[in-house]
C-alpha cells in the first residue's frame, strides 16, 4: 500500500509540474539537466531530448554580454553547495536561438532522504524554477520612469508655488528678481538671469546667479546693458522685442558680435561657462518688461518641452508682479507729488529755526491727509500747525488741503487764543467743507520780551506737542481737547501756555511717528522722548532725520514732523 501510495504521490507532482506556468528544470549533482517540463521548453526553446544530461551553466547560463560566466560564479549551481535555497532577477538564459531571456528564478536543493535532510547529508540535485521578466522589469522600468516624472512635476510645482509666494511677498521690483534667481538655480539650471526693459530701449540686468558664485560675483554681474536694437537677431533681443521664448546653445555660431546687446549676452554666457540656455519673456497685459534666462554650464543637460512648459508659466507670473510693482511705483509716485504739492513752502522767520519732514506711507492706497504748517500771523507772532484729516486716499489729501487753507485763513483774520481759530475752524467745516473728521494742533509762537518765547496751543485730539530743553529735559504739552468735525462732540477745547527756554526744541509730528501695530502707544511715546532727549543738542536738521530713523516707524501711515528751535 505505502509503494502505491508514493507512486500516486509521484504521478501528481510529476503533472504538477508538467503543467505549471513556470519553467521548471532540475540537474544532478555534477550539474546535468535531469528534468525539463513544457514551460521550460516554451521560454528557451530547446526540447526535453536537447537538454538531458547536459551541463546546464554551459548550456544555458549567460552574462551581460552573452559570454558563459565562470563556473564558480554560477548562481544556478549554488544550491549544490551551499544546500541553502537562493533566488534571483536579471539572471540571463539563452535562447535556443541564441537569444538572451532575462529571468527571475529561485532554487532549492534536492536531498536523497527528501525533503529534511541531516545536516551531514549532501544534495544530490537542484530544481530550478524560472520566468521571463523582460515584461515585468520593463513594466517595472515605465513605472519608475513614471514615477520618477510624477517626483519632478510635484517638485517644479512646488518650487511654482514657492516663488509664487516669494512673488506676491513684496512689490520691491529688485529685491523680487534677485530672490527669483536663487530659487530657480540649481532647480531648473546651473545659472540664471534677469534683464529688464527701463525706458527708452535700455536694458539693465537686474539679477544673475551661479550655482557656484559669491553674492560679491553675482553683484557685480548686474548693471546696464546695451540698448535693444529696432531689428533683433540675438536671443535676448527677439525675447524682449518679440515676446518668444528662445532656446540656444552656448556656442559662438549662433552669436552676431555686430548686435552690442547680443555681445553683452555672449560674454555673460563665457562667464557662466553656458552649454546651453533658454529665455522667456516677462509679459503682461500685452507688454513685454524683460527676460528671464536659465542655463546648464554642464554639457549633456538641455531644456525639452515639460521645461520650456513650466520656465514660461514662472516667466507669466514674474511679468505679472513686474508689472504691478511698475504700476504700482507709478500711482505712488503721483500720489506722494500730490502730496507734497499740498504742502506749503516752510515759512522761515529771522530768529525762529523750522524744519520739517514729510514721508508718505509705503504703499501709495495709503495716501493720507497728514500736514504741516508754518506761518506769519497779522499780528507778527507765528502760527504753528499740525493735523491729520480722517482717511487714506486722493479725497483726504484733497479735504486736508482744504482744512489747511481754512485754519490759514482764520489764523490770519482772527487775532484770538488758538482755541478760538480752532472752535471756528470747526464750524466751517461743517457748513463748508467735505473733511468729516481731523485732529489737529494749532500755535502761536509770542515774544515775551527782548530776549524770550512764549506758546500758546490748543489741541483738538492730536497728538500731545513734545518740548525739549537744550540740557535733555522733555515734557508733553498734554492740554487736549475734541478733535474737529463732529458737531454731536461738545467739549471745551483749553488753551495752554507755555514759556519756550532758549534753544529748546519744539516738535509736533503725527501718528504714523509713534503708532505701530505690534507696539503700545505709551511705549513708542516714551521712546520718543528718548531719543529726542539725546538729539536735543544736534542741529535741528540732524534731528529730525536720526529721530525719524531711530523711531523706526512702519510706515503704515504718512509721516509728517514740524520741528521749531529757539534762539538762544
Amino acid at each position: 500500500m505505502s509503494s502505491q501510495a508514493d507512486d500516486r504521490t509521484g504521478a501528481v507532482n510529476d503533472n504538477l509540474v508538467e503543467a505549471m506556468n513556470s519553467g521548471v528544470l532540475a540537474i544532478d549533482a555534477d550539474g546535468r539537466i535531469t528534468a525539463w517540463n513544457p514551460r521550460a521548453q516554451q521560454l528557451l526553446g530547446y526540447t526535453r531530448e536537447e537538454v538531458l544530461g547536459r551541463d546546464v551553466h554551459g548550456l544555458l547560463h549567460r552574462d551581460g554580454r552573452g559570454c558563459v560566466p565562470l563556473e564558480r560564479d554560477c548562481r544556478l549551481r549554488r544550491a549544490l553547495r551551499t544546500r541553502v535555497p537562493g533566488h534571483g532577477d536579471g539572471e540571463n538564459l539563452v535562447h535556443r536561438d541564441g537569444r538572451l531571456l532575462v529571468c527571475s528564478w529561485s532554487s532549492a536543493p534536492i536531498y536523497a532522504g527528501g525533503p529534511s535532510p541531516a545536516e551531514t547529508e549532501v544534495a544530490v540535485g537542484v530544481v530550478l524554477v524560472f520566468q521571463d521578466a523582460a515584461e515585468r522589469f520593463v513594466i517595472e522600468d515605465e513605472l519608475r520612469d513614471r514615477m520618477a516624472g510624477m517626483r519632478r512635476a510635484i517638485s517644479r510645482l512646488e518650487l511654482v508655488a514657492e516663488i509664487t509666494t516669494v512673488l506676491s511677498s513684496t512689490l520691491n521690483e529688485d529685491e523680487v528678481l534677485r530672490r527669483l534667481v536663487r530659487l530657480v538655480v540649481p532647480a531648473l539650471g546651473d545659472w540664471a538671469e534677469v534683464d529688464l526693459l527701463i525706458s527708452d530701449g535700455r536694458v539693465e540686468r537686474v539679477a544673475a546667479t551661479h550655482r557656484e558664485s559669491t553674492p560679491e560675483e553675482d553683484a557685480a554681474l548686474e548693471g546696464p546693458l546695451p540698448p535693444l536694437p529696432r531689428t533683433p537677431r540675438g536671443s535676448l533681443a527677439r525675447v524682449l522685442r518679440g515676446g518668444m521664448t528662445v532656446v540656444t546653445g552656448g556656442d559662438a555660431s549662433e552669436s552676431h558680435p555686430d548686435e552690442p546687446l547680443d555681445a553683452a549676452q555672449r560674454a555673460l554666457f563665457r562667464v557662466m561657462g553656458a552649454d546651453s540656455a533658454i529665455s522667456a519673456p516677462l509679459a503682461a497685459r500685452g507688454e513685454v518688461y524683460g527676460a528671464l534666462t536659465l542655463g546648464f554650464s554642464r554639457p549633456g543637460h538641455g531644456y525639452g518641452t515639460d521645461d520650456r512648459l513650466v520656465i514660461e508659466d514662472i516667466a507669466r507670473r514674474v511679468g505679472l508682479v513686474v508689472a504691478n510693482a511698475r504700476l504700482f511705483a507709478a500711482q505712488r509716485n503721483t500720489a506722494e507729488a500730490m502730496q507734497r504739492s499740498l504742502l506749503p513752502p516752510l515759512f522761515q522767520p529771522g530768529d525762529l529755526q523750522f524744519q520739517a519732514r514729510y514721508l508718505p506711507a509705503t504703499e501709495a492706497s495709503r495716501l493720507g491727509g497728514d500736514w504741516y504748517d508754518a506761518f506769519e500771523l497779522s499780528d507778527g507772532a507765528t502760527g504753528l500747525a499740525i493735523g491729520d484729516v480722517v482717511g487714506h486716499d486722493l479725497q483726504a489729501a484733497a479735504r486736508m488741503a482744504q482744512v489747511r487753507n481754512m485754519l490759514r485763513a482764520l489764523a490770519w483774520d482772527l487775532t484770538a487764543p488758538p482755541s478760538t481759530v480752532l472752535e471756528r475752524l470747526d464750524g466751517a467745516m461743517d457748513a463748508v467743507s467735505e473733511a468729516e473728521l481731523a485732529t489737529a494742533v494749532f500755535a502761536r509762537v509770542e515774544r515775551a520780551g527782548e530776549s524770550s518765547w512764549r506758546l500758546r496751543w490748543c489741541n483738538a485730539g492730536h497728538l500731545p506737542p513734545l518740548l525739549v530743553t537744550r540740557d535733555g529735559g522733555t515734557q508733553f504739552l498734554e492740554e487736549h481737547g475734541m478733535l474737529l468735525g463732529d458737531p454731536e462732540l461738545a467739549g471745551a477745547r483749553p488753551d495752554g501756555v507755555r514759556a519756550l527756554p532758549p534753544l529748546s526744541t519744539l516738535l509736533l509730528y503725527t501718528d504714523g511717528l509713534v503708532e505701530t501695530r505690534d507696539s503700545d502707544l505709551t511705549d513708542r511715546l516714551t521712546g520718543l522722548r528718548r531719543h529726542s532727549a539725546q538729539l536735543a543738542r544736534f542741529p535741528l536738521s540732524d534731528l529730525c532725520d536720526r529721530l525719524i530713523e531711530r523711531m523706526r516707524p512702519s510706515r503704515e501711515d504718512d509721516i509728517a514732523l514740524l520741528a521749531l528751535r529757539i534762539p538762544g
